[in-house]
């Protein structure tokens, strides 16, 4: 019995060992992520060298901790071609955004959803949305038409965790085109983060 208590001692020192020597090379950076032993400057250049997941990691830690700081209304007026009257933090639980008014009732959004757009395409196909992208927006894309016209741009930041809608609480605030020109400057501010 002694003995087969002091094996699983054995073990469980050697285990501890391992575990903790793990750590020590991932924090160091001498083991990848595939349990490789690595140089830590070679593992540093193959995580610069791959710059879309470093777009994505900084675009999602990044933009839309603040909306209306990050899109100023100036910026978001020179765009639209309307001066912005006032501006409205529309920050709820599972997004953070700002609302950009152009009379007191009427505005342009800027909306960062924490879920999958991919997801929620689905749900704007289920009410009849007619779904199109545009090559101009460099980010996956898409714009979702109704009866009157476009109502929302949305770009994927980072693929089921993460994206941004560009809309209008009206088709009468902006034209589509301004609509798109909103949504291709918001995706250059995001991209300014990295």
């Amino acid at each position: 019995m002694k003995a087969f208590l002091a094996n699983k001692l054995v073990l469980a020192v050697v285990a501890g060992m391992v575990v903790v020597g793990a750590g020590v090379g991932v924090y160091f950076g001498v083991i990848n992520k595939d349990n490789e032993i690595v140089d830590a400057d070679t593992a540093q250049k193959t995580v610069d060298t791959n710059s879309n997941n470093d777009f994505q990691r900084t675009g999602q830690n990044s933009f839309g901790l603040a909306v209306c700081d990050e899109m100023t209304k100036a910026e978001v007026g020179d765009i639209i071609g309307k001066p912005i009257v006032k501006t409205e933090d529309y920050s709820l639980s599972g997004n953070s955004g700002c609302e950009y008014f152009v009379e007191n009732t009427t505005f342009v959004i800027i909306d960062v959803e924490y879920s999958d757009m991919a997801t929620h395409k689905k749900s704007l196909e289920f009410f009849d949305r007619v779904i199109k992208t545009d090559d101009r927006i460099k980010l996956e894309n898409m714009l979702s038409y109704s009866e009157e016209g476009l109502n929302d741009v949305y770009m994927n930041i980072a693929p089921g965790q993460k994206y941004v809608r560009v809309g209008r609480s009206s088709i009468s605030v902006v034209s589509e085109e301004q609509l798109i020109q909103l949504a291709i400057a918001t995706e250059a501010k995001i991209r300014s983060y990295k």
